[in-house]
Protein backbone atom coordinates (compact mmCIF):
# COMPACT_ATOMS: atom_id res chain seq x y z
CA UNK A 1 0.00 0.00 0.00
CA UNK A 2 1.26 3.67 -0.96
CA UNK A 3 1.56 5.86 1.91
CA UNK A 4 2.14 9.42 1.24
CA UNK A 5 3.34 12.16 3.61
CA UNK A 6 0.86 14.96 3.91
CA UNK A 7 2.91 18.14 3.29
CA UNK A 8 1.85 21.37 5.53
CA UNK A 9 -0.16 23.86 4.52
CA UNK A 10 1.05 26.78 2.41
CA UNK A 11 0.65 30.26 4.95
CA UNK A 12 -1.57 32.91 3.35
CA UNK A 13 0.12 35.80 2.14
CA UNK A 14 -0.48 38.96 4.60
CA UNK A 15 -2.47 41.43 2.76
CA UNK A 16 -1.20 44.64 3.85
CA UNK A 17 -4.51 47.22 3.13
CA UNK A 18 -3.16 50.48 1.56
CA UNK A 19 -3.07 53.51 3.18
CA UNK A 20 -6.17 55.66 2.45
CA UNK A 21 -4.77 59.29 1.18
CA UNK A 22 -6.52 61.79 2.58
CA UNK A 23 -8.33 63.88 -0.29
CA UNK A 24 -9.32 67.19 0.14
CA UNK A 25 -8.92 71.17 -1.16
CA UNK A 26 -5.51 71.26 -2.00
CA UNK A 27 -3.89 74.85 -1.34
CA UNK A 28 -0.51 75.33 -3.02
CA UNK A 29 2.58 76.36 -0.14
CA UNK A 30 2.69 79.53 -2.57
CA UNK A 31 -1.01 81.11 -1.62
CA UNK A 32 -0.81 79.33 2.30
CA UNK A 33 2.64 82.39 2.57
CA UNK A 34 0.51 84.86 0.70
CA UNK A 35 -2.59 84.40 2.34
CA UNK A 36 -0.78 84.13 5.73
CA UNK A 37 1.12 87.58 5.35
CA UNK A 38 -2.17 89.26 3.55
CA UNK A 39 -3.59 88.86 6.94
CA UNK A 40 -0.51 89.31 9.31
CA UNK A 41 0.19 92.64 6.85
CA UNK A 42 -4.13 93.55 7.07
CA UNK A 43 -3.44 93.55 10.69
CA UNK A 44 -0.58 95.39 11.07
CA UNK A 45 -1.70 98.00 8.93
CA UNK A 46 -4.85 98.33 10.01
CA UNK A 47 -3.96 98.80 13.44
CA UNK A 48 -1.50 101.28 12.14
CA UNK A 49 -4.05 103.42 10.80
CA UNK A 50 -6.93 103.65 13.70
CA UNK A 51 -3.79 104.26 15.89
CA UNK A 52 -2.19 107.69 13.84
CA UNK A 53 -6.32 108.90 13.07
CA UNK A 54 -6.88 108.10 17.00
CA UNK A 55 -3.54 109.86 17.74
CA UNK A 56 -3.41 112.80 15.20
CA UNK A 57 -7.11 113.39 16.45
CA UNK A 58 -6.17 113.39 20.04
CA UNK A 59 -3.80 115.77 19.54
CA UNK A 60 -5.80 118.36 17.54
CA UNK A 61 -8.29 118.15 20.25
CA UNK A 62 -5.73 118.89 22.33
CA UNK A 63 -4.37 121.56 20.38
CA UNK A 64 -7.30 123.29 19.74
CA UNK A 65 -8.37 122.99 23.70
CA UNK A 66 -5.55 124.64 24.75
CA UNK A 67 -5.77 127.75 21.89
CA UNK A 68 -9.09 128.26 23.36
CA UNK A 69 -7.93 128.36 26.72
CA UNK A 70 -5.21 130.91 26.43
CA UNK A 71 -7.67 133.10 23.95
CA UNK A 72 -10.00 132.86 26.86
CA UNK A 73 -7.39 133.88 29.73
CA UNK A 74 -5.87 136.52 27.36
CA UNK A 75 -9.20 138.12 26.29
CA UNK A 76 -10.81 138.34 29.79
CA UNK A 77 -7.46 140.06 30.60
CA UNK A 78 -8.08 142.60 27.72
CA UNK A 79 -11.82 143.41 28.95
CA UNK A 80 -11.92 146.36 31.66
CA UNK A 81 -13.92 145.20 34.55
CA UNK A 82 -15.34 148.44 36.12
CA UNK A 83 -16.57 149.04 32.40
CA UNK A 84 -18.14 145.76 31.84
CA UNK A 85 -19.78 146.29 35.43
CA UNK A 86 -20.98 149.67 34.02
CA UNK A 87 -22.35 147.84 30.91
CA UNK A 88 -24.24 145.46 32.68
CA UNK A 89 -25.36 147.79 35.34
CA UNK A 90 -26.96 150.92 33.47
CA UNK A 91 -27.33 149.63 29.83
CA UNK A 92 -31.02 148.38 28.97
CA UNK A 93 -32.31 145.40 27.51
CA UNK A 94 -33.32 147.27 23.97
CA UNK A 95 -36.61 145.01 22.36
CA UNK A 96 -36.16 144.09 19.24
CA UNK A 97 -39.11 141.56 17.34
CA UNK A 98 -36.69 141.15 14.60
CA UNK A 99 -34.46 138.77 16.76
CA UNK A 100 -35.58 135.00 17.83
CA UNK A 101 -35.71 136.08 21.61
CA UNK A 102 -37.34 139.32 21.11
CA UNK A 103 -33.69 141.56 22.30
CA UNK A 104 -31.41 143.54 20.35
CA UNK A 105 -27.99 145.28 20.29
CA UNK A 106 -28.04 148.59 22.62
CA UNK A 107 -26.58 151.89 21.25
CA UNK A 108 -24.00 152.45 23.80
CA UNK A 109 -20.10 152.83 23.56
CA UNK A 110 -19.61 150.50 26.59
CA UNK A 111 -20.84 147.81 24.30
CA UNK A 112 -19.34 148.99 21.37
CA UNK A 113 -15.86 149.23 22.96
CA UNK A 114 -16.61 145.33 24.84
CA UNK A 115 -17.92 143.92 21.48
CA UNK A 116 -14.59 145.52 19.92
CA UNK A 117 -12.28 143.64 22.18
CA UNK A 118 -14.01 140.25 22.03
CA UNK A 119 -14.22 141.01 18.00
CA UNK A 120 -10.69 141.10 18.10
CA UNK A 121 -10.14 137.68 19.61
CA UNK A 122 -12.54 136.44 17.02
CA UNK A 123 -9.76 137.71 14.40
CA UNK A 124 -7.43 135.81 16.12
CA UNK A 125 -9.26 132.43 16.78
CA UNK A 126 -10.69 132.22 13.46
CA UNK A 127 -14.36 130.39 13.65
CA UNK A 128 -15.00 131.14 17.21
CA UNK A 129 -18.06 132.38 18.89
CA UNK A 130 -16.60 134.94 21.21
CA UNK A 131 -19.10 136.57 23.57
CA UNK A 132 -19.75 137.60 27.34
CA UNK A 133 -22.30 137.01 30.13
CA UNK A 134 -22.47 138.00 34.12
CA UNK A 135 -24.13 136.92 36.98
CA UNK A 136 -27.56 139.14 37.92
CA UNK A 137 -27.26 139.80 41.61
CA UNK A 138 -30.67 140.48 41.33
CA UNK A 139 -31.98 136.96 40.24
CA UNK A 140 -28.99 134.80 40.41
CA UNK A 141 -29.29 133.84 36.86
CA UNK A 142 -27.25 134.26 33.47
CA UNK A 143 -27.48 136.60 31.05
CA UNK A 144 -25.20 137.44 27.80
CA UNK A 145 -23.58 140.42 27.51
CA UNK A 146 -21.37 142.26 24.67
CA UNK A 147 -21.03 139.53 21.84
CA UNK A 148 -17.95 139.54 19.50
CA UNK A 149 -20.26 138.61 16.49
CA UNK A 150 -21.92 142.11 16.48
CA UNK A 151 -19.36 143.27 14.45
CA UNK A 152 -19.31 140.84 11.91
CA UNK A 153 -20.82 142.10 8.41
CA UNK A 154 -23.39 142.30 6.66
CA UNK A 155 -25.41 141.17 9.83
CA UNK A 156 -24.53 140.68 13.46
CA UNK A 157 -24.74 137.06 14.40
CA UNK A 158 -23.92 137.40 17.95
CA UNK A 159 -26.64 136.80 20.70
CA UNK A 160 -27.97 139.85 21.63
CA UNK A 161 -27.29 141.83 24.88
CA UNK A 162 -29.39 140.65 27.66
CA UNK A 163 -30.73 137.37 26.68
CA UNK A 164 -31.27 135.00 29.30
CA UNK A 165 -28.57 132.57 28.96
CA UNK A 166 -30.98 129.77 30.13
CA UNK A 167 -33.12 130.34 26.47
CA UNK A 168 -30.60 129.62 24.48
CA UNK A 169 -28.45 127.11 25.86
CA UNK A 170 -29.10 123.73 27.80
CA UNK A 171 -28.86 122.69 31.64
CA UNK A 172 -25.36 121.10 30.99
CA UNK A 173 -23.74 123.76 29.15
CA UNK A 174 -25.70 126.08 31.52
CA UNK A 175 -23.58 124.46 34.91
CA UNK A 176 -20.10 124.97 32.75
CA UNK A 177 -21.20 128.54 32.37
CA UNK A 178 -21.53 128.42 36.04
CA UNK A 179 -18.23 126.99 36.83
CA UNK A 180 -16.11 129.70 34.39
CA UNK A 181 -17.61 132.51 36.31
CA UNK A 182 -14.91 131.37 38.90
CA UNK A 183 -12.42 129.41 37.12
CA UNK A 184 -10.90 128.58 33.31
CA UNK A 185 -13.61 125.67 32.31
CA UNK A 186 -13.53 123.63 29.20
CA UNK A 187 -16.81 122.10 27.86
CA UNK A 188 -15.13 119.23 25.50
CA UNK A 189 -17.21 117.99 22.88
CA UNK A 190 -20.88 118.87 22.55
CA UNK A 191 -23.94 119.31 20.34
CA UNK A 192 -26.73 122.08 20.59
CA UNK A 193 -29.08 123.56 17.83
CA UNK A 194 -26.11 125.61 16.97
CA UNK A 195 -23.88 123.04 15.98
CA UNK A 196 -21.20 120.47 17.28
CA UNK A 197 -18.16 122.39 19.61
CA UNK A 198 -15.86 122.65 22.02
CA UNK A 199 -15.59 125.71 24.20
CA UNK A 200 -13.99 127.34 26.82
CA UNK A 201 -15.23 129.41 29.49
CA UNK A 202 -12.89 132.39 31.99
CA UNK A 203 -13.95 134.85 34.03
CA UNK A 204 -13.36 138.89 34.17
CA UNK A 205 -11.76 139.47 36.89
CA UNK A 206 -11.51 143.16 38.56
CA UNK A 207 -7.81 144.51 40.21
CA UNK A 208 -9.18 142.71 43.53
CA UNK A 209 -9.58 139.52 42.10
CA UNK A 210 -12.94 139.35 42.21
CA UNK A 211 -14.82 137.88 39.06
CA UNK A 212 -17.63 140.30 37.29
CA UNK A 213 -18.31 137.90 34.40
CA UNK A 214 -17.34 135.72 32.05
CA UNK A 215 -15.67 135.23 28.01
CA UNK A 216 -17.06 132.05 26.47
CA UNK A 217 -15.51 130.96 23.11
CA UNK A 218 -17.53 128.39 21.01
CA UNK A 219 -15.34 126.19 18.51
CA UNK A 220 -17.11 124.43 15.59
CA UNK A 221 -15.65 120.88 15.33
CA UNK A 222 -14.90 121.41 11.55
CA UNK A 223 -11.36 122.03 12.81
CA UNK A 224 -11.24 118.70 13.92
CA UNK A 225 -12.86 117.21 10.96
CA UNK A 226 -10.53 118.91 8.67
CA UNK A 227 -7.87 117.17 10.35
CA UNK A 228 -9.31 114.05 10.47
CA UNK A 229 -9.72 114.63 6.68
CA UNK A 230 -6.18 115.68 6.16
CA UNK A 231 -5.02 112.41 7.52
CA UNK A 232 -7.34 110.46 5.41
CA UNK A 233 -5.94 112.08 2.08
CA UNK A 234 -2.27 111.81 3.33
CA UNK A 235 -2.01 108.52 5.32
CA UNK A 236 -4.45 105.94 3.08
CA UNK A 237 -2.97 106.92 0.45
CA UNK A 238 0.73 105.63 1.74
CA UNK A 239 -0.39 102.81 4.00
CA UNK A 240 -2.24 101.73 0.81
CA UNK A 241 0.97 102.14 -1.76
CA UNK A 242 3.31 100.71 0.98
CA UNK A 243 0.39 97.54 1.67
CA UNK A 244 0.49 96.55 -1.90
CA UNK A 245 4.40 97.04 -2.69
CA UNK A 246 4.50 94.63 0.54
CA UNK A 247 2.04 91.91 -0.74
CA UNK A 248 4.07 92.10 -4.11
CA UNK A 249 6.92 91.00 -2.51
CA UNK A 250 5.41 88.08 -0.91
CA UNK A 251 4.00 87.19 -4.00
CA UNK A 252 7.65 86.95 -5.26
CA UNK A 253 8.98 85.55 -2.04
CA UNK A 254 6.42 82.98 -2.43
CA UNK A 255 7.07 82.30 -5.74
CA UNK A 256 11.07 81.72 -5.73
CA UNK A 257 10.40 79.61 -2.90
CA UNK A 258 7.24 77.30 -4.16
CA UNK A 259 9.10 76.72 -7.35
CA UNK A 260 12.27 74.70 -6.08
CA UNK A 261 9.89 72.68 -4.07
CA UNK A 262 7.63 72.19 -7.00
CA UNK A 263 10.96 70.68 -8.80
CA UNK A 264 12.10 68.72 -5.76
CA UNK A 265 8.08 67.07 -5.42
CA UNK A 266 8.62 66.34 -9.56
CA UNK A 267 12.11 64.88 -8.68
CA UNK A 268 10.80 62.36 -5.72
CA UNK A 269 7.81 61.20 -8.19
CA UNK A 270 10.88 60.41 -10.52
CA UNK A 271 12.67 58.72 -7.68
CA UNK A 272 9.62 56.99 -6.43
CA UNK A 273 9.49 55.38 -10.22
CA UNK A 274 13.19 53.94 -10.21
CA UNK A 275 15.41 56.93 -10.77
CA UNK A 276 17.70 56.63 -7.99
CA UNK A 277 20.50 58.32 -9.78
CA UNK A 278 18.56 61.77 -10.71
CA UNK A 279 20.50 64.53 -9.55
CA UNK A 280 17.87 66.19 -7.37
CA UNK A 281 20.27 68.94 -5.76
CA UNK A 282 20.71 70.26 -9.65
CA UNK A 283 17.11 70.76 -9.22
CA UNK A 284 17.91 73.65 -6.53
CA UNK A 285 21.08 74.44 -6.61
CA UNK A 286 22.06 77.87 -5.58
CA UNK A 287 25.07 80.27 -4.74
CA UNK A 288 24.54 80.50 -0.85
CA UNK A 289 22.92 76.62 0.21
CA UNK A 290 19.70 77.33 2.19
CA UNK A 291 17.36 74.46 3.73
CA UNK A 292 16.25 73.71 0.73
CA UNK A 293 19.29 72.77 -0.59
CA UNK A 294 19.87 70.60 2.62
CA UNK A 295 16.50 69.23 2.21
CA UNK A 296 16.93 67.87 -1.70
CA UNK A 297 20.48 66.64 -0.43
CA UNK A 298 18.90 64.43 2.01
CA UNK A 299 16.68 62.84 -0.89
CA UNK A 300 19.59 62.49 -3.01
CA UNK A 301 21.30 60.75 -0.22
CA UNK A 302 17.98 58.69 0.75
CA UNK A 303 17.17 57.83 -3.15
CA UNK A 304 21.09 56.32 -3.45
CA UNK A 305 20.82 54.29 -0.04
CA UNK A 306 17.02 53.16 -1.60
CA UNK A 307 18.66 52.04 -5.05
CA UNK A 308 21.45 50.58 -3.47
CA UNK A 309 19.13 48.05 -0.96
CA UNK A 310 16.76 47.46 -4.08
CA UNK A 311 19.47 46.24 -5.91
CA UNK A 312 21.07 44.62 -3.02
CA UNK A 313 17.29 42.74 -2.48
CA UNK A 314 17.10 41.89 -6.19
CA UNK A 315 20.46 40.13 -5.93
CA UNK A 316 19.01 38.12 -2.75
CA UNK A 317 15.84 37.43 -4.13
CA UNK A 318 17.81 35.86 -7.55
CA UNK A 319 19.61 33.63 -5.28
CA UNK A 320 16.68 32.57 -3.18
CA UNK A 321 14.79 31.95 -6.56
CA UNK A 322 17.51 29.51 -7.44
CA UNK A 323 18.11 28.10 -4.22
CA UNK A 324 14.17 26.85 -3.70
CA UNK A 325 14.40 25.76 -7.12
CA UNK A 326 17.41 23.54 -6.25
CA UNK A 327 15.63 22.08 -3.38
CA UNK A 328 12.26 21.90 -4.98
CA UNK A 329 13.58 19.32 -7.63
CA UNK A 330 15.43 16.97 -4.64
CA UNK A 331 12.52 16.87 -2.58
CA UNK A 332 10.66 15.74 -5.99
CA UNK A 333 13.17 13.08 -6.93
CA UNK A 334 13.32 11.81 -3.05
CA UNK A 335 9.40 11.72 -3.02
CA UNK A 336 9.42 9.39 -6.17
CA UNK A 337 12.72 7.43 -5.44
CA UNK A 338 11.42 6.82 -1.77
CA UNK A 339 8.04 5.96 -3.48
CA UNK A 340 6.56 2.17 -3.13
CA UNK A 341 6.20 1.87 -6.96
CA UNK A 342 9.10 3.06 -7.65
CA UNK A 343 10.88 0.34 -4.80
CA UNK A 344 8.53 -2.60 -7.20
CA UNK A 345 9.67 -1.09 -10.32
CA UNK A 346 13.13 -1.39 -9.26
CA UNK A 347 12.89 -4.94 -7.82
CA UNK A 348 10.89 -6.11 -10.91
CA UNK A 349 14.28 -4.03 -13.06
CA UNK A 350 16.64 -6.22 -10.71
CA UNK A 351 14.92 -9.01 -11.24
CA UNK A 352 15.13 -8.78 -15.19
CA UNK A 353 18.55 -8.26 -15.04
CA UNK A 354 19.16 -11.29 -12.90
CA UNK A 355 16.91 -13.61 -15.39
CA UNK A 356 18.37 -12.66 -18.11
CA UNK A 357 22.32 -12.45 -17.15
CA UNK A 358 22.09 -16.26 -16.81
CA UNK A 359 20.22 -16.64 -20.18
CA UNK A 360 23.09 -14.72 -21.97
CA UNK A 361 25.31 -16.83 -20.11
CA UNK A 362 24.31 -20.28 -21.57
Amino acid sequence: MTTTEATPATEAPLIVPPVAQRRGFRLGIRWKLLISFTTAFTVVFAFIAIWIFQYTTTVAKDRLENELNRSALGGAATISAPEFVELNATVPAVPDAAYEYGLGYPDSPLYDLIARELFSIRQIVKDAKVYSYYLDPADGKLYFSASGGYYVTPEPVGVQFKVPVSDVVDPATYAYMEQGLTATTEQKEYSDDFGNFISSYTPILDDAGTPVGAIGLDYPQSYVAEVQDGVRRQLFPVLGFSYIVLLLLVLVLSTSLARPLRRLTAATGRIANGEYDLDVTGLVRTRFPDEMFTLAESFAEMAKKVGLRERSLTREVQRLKVEIDHARREEAVKEITESDFFSDLTAKAAEMRRKARPESDG
